[in-house]
């Protein structure tokens, strides 16, 4: 009996103490207590967050910021709230499962909620993180150094290899291009397509159909997708990695690592190539079918040509690792980090140009020069603008006035012109119509006209580099000086017509 007493004692004394020290916390933070807290993964539809709180006060409002991965900018949003007295329960969905919201699986989300009353009381709760895996599979986990591989299934053996093939990227090609290797770096393994299909971002059907994925990195958020019964999985897993170290090495606010640069450091850090793009190379150097690499701003469409594409990017960029060093590559990353370009970069480093570069490369392999086009010569003839003189209405008054003419002379004109032309040669069209001149006039030409060819320019061609988008550049001759010009001739007209008669 006494032993139960004590019992009861002791539980009440508990209980009491945890009623305090709830009433402590509640006083500290302004009557706000927080319960419970929690975020699933509902992939590939979304995710759902969800807070308990006890407040003395009614709750104004609750919100969750969340990090996805390592992306810089984060989002906020407002959680449901429903509260009976003090007790608050709020939760938030989150749908992932379109085009702009799309999260791939195996991500890190970091969260951390804010709740406010309504007497301006608020409270922030620390920052969290869980893993945004696929909801579908029950997942295990190898870890070694930053790099986790999620796998299910009895295929540890398969998974292990795909670490140990990341693991050995990490360590030959990150020092190379300096990238950052200690970033966390999170793997997602599929054992066929059927399964990876849904984990990929949504397509159309007839993408899905006709494509087979095995390995996909988003470079953003450090995840990494990778189908464990492909033909070559450590290969695929050490090429799509490297994207996520180029990422890191070379991206910047302003610009990307170039296709050329970025595939060629991927296939160069696969670990099974295959001899695929080599025949491919050879096949184009035979044929005269070398892309110009360095010029092209994306892969192209056609498929034999990203075969081509790939192979010539590994090969001109082994040749840069090969003449110039692992220490000029990884200088040429850090500065386009920092928004250089990569043709600045290039010839601050290399000390030659961009297709300088890749001529000195197809010279090894070879092949023709590349001679990029005269792109000048699709620019229309630029006409110089006139230059504008002040007009005022005592002008317009003025014009056309003089001395009358005395008797039997012929009346001369004083009309002074509206505005001046400046100096400047306006040049001739580059083809012009030659027609013999006759005494008398004619209505048609007797024979031929007679095409003179333009003159060849002497002028040195200033290479315009594409910007990886659409990009309109103004040239000579713009849209201001036509209406400038409009504007004079009206002027004019309106000063022919106010001229005053003499009679």
């Amino acid at each position: 009996m006494m032993l139960g007493r004590i019992k009861y004692l002791l539980v009440a004394v508990l209980a009491g103490l945890l009623l305090l020290s709830a009433d402590a916390a509640q006083a500290q933070s302004g009557g706000i207590e927080v319960v419970s807290s929690s975020a699933t993964s509902e992939f590939p539809v979304g995710m759902r967050f969800r807070l308990g709180v006890l407040s003395l006060n009614e709750i104004e409002e609750i919100a969750v910021r969340f990090r996805i991965g390592e992306q810089t900018r984060g989002e906020y949003n407002y959680l449901e709230v429903e509260q009976v007295g003090q007790l608050v329960d709020s939760e938030l969905f989150f749908r992932t499962n379109t085009g702009s919201r799309y999260i791939p699986p195996g991500t890190i989300i970091r969260y951390a909620f804010e709740i406010l009353d309504v007497e301006g009381n608020q409270l922030d709760t620390d920052r969290e993180e869980f893993i945004y895996s696929d909801a579908r599979f029950q997942w295990d986990e190898i870890v070694e150094g930053a790099v986790t591989v999620a796998y299910h299934g009895p295929v540890k053996r398969r998974a292990e290899a795909i670490l140990d093939a990341i693991i050995e990227t990490n360590r030959v090609m990150g020092p190379i291009i300096g990238a950052d290797t200690t970033e966390p770096i999170r793997v997602t393994v599929y054992n066929s397509v059927a399964e990876m299909l849904d984990a990929l971002p949504p397509a159309s059907a007839a993408i899905r159909r006709e494509l087979i994925t095995e390995g996909q990195a988003f470079v953003d958020v450090g995840t990494l997708l990778v189908l464990g019964g492909g033909n070559r999985p450590r290969g695929t897993a050490s090429h799509e990695v490297m994207h996520i170290l180029s990422h890191r090495a070379g991206d910047s606010i302003f610009r990307r690592v170039p296709s050329w640069l970025g595939e060629g450091l991927s296939e160069l850090a696969n670990l099974e190539p295959g001899d695929s793009y080599d025949r491919h190379l050879d096949f184009a150097i035979a044929n005269d079918r070398l892309l110009p690499i360095t010029s092209m701003s994306s892969l192209p469409g056609n498929p034999t040509d990203v075969i081509i594409f790939y192979g010539q990017a590994r090969s001109i960029v082994q040749h840069m690792v090969d003449k110039y060093g692992t220490e000029s590559m990884r200088e040429l990353m850090a500065s386009m980090k920092e928004g250089v370009s990569v043709d600045d970069a290039i010839l601050d480093i290399y000390g030659i140009s961009r297709v300088e570069l890749e001529n000195e490369w197809r010279n090894t392999l070879g092949a023709p020069e590349f001679v990029p086009p005269n792109l000048d010569a699709y620019l229309p003839t630029s006409v110089p603008a006139v230059a504008i003189e002040l007009f005022t209405f005592d002008d317009l008054r003025n014009t056309g006035t003089g001395p009358t003419p005395a008797a039997g002379e012929a009346p001369t004109s004083t009309v002074e012109p509206i505005y001046t032309p400046s100096a400047t040669h306006i040049p001739e069209p580059t083809v012009a119509v030659a027609v013999a001149a006759t005494s008398d006039p004619v209505d048609e030409p007797t024979s031929e006209p007679e095409l003179v060819e333009p003159l060849p320019t002497t002028q040195p061609v200033e290479e315009v580099q594409p910007s990886g988008g659409a990009c309109g550049v103004p040239v000579n001759g713009g849209p201001i000086e036509v209406s400038l010009f409009g504007v004079l001739l009206g002027l004019a007209g309106l000063g022919y017509k106010g001229r005053p008669r003499k009679e």
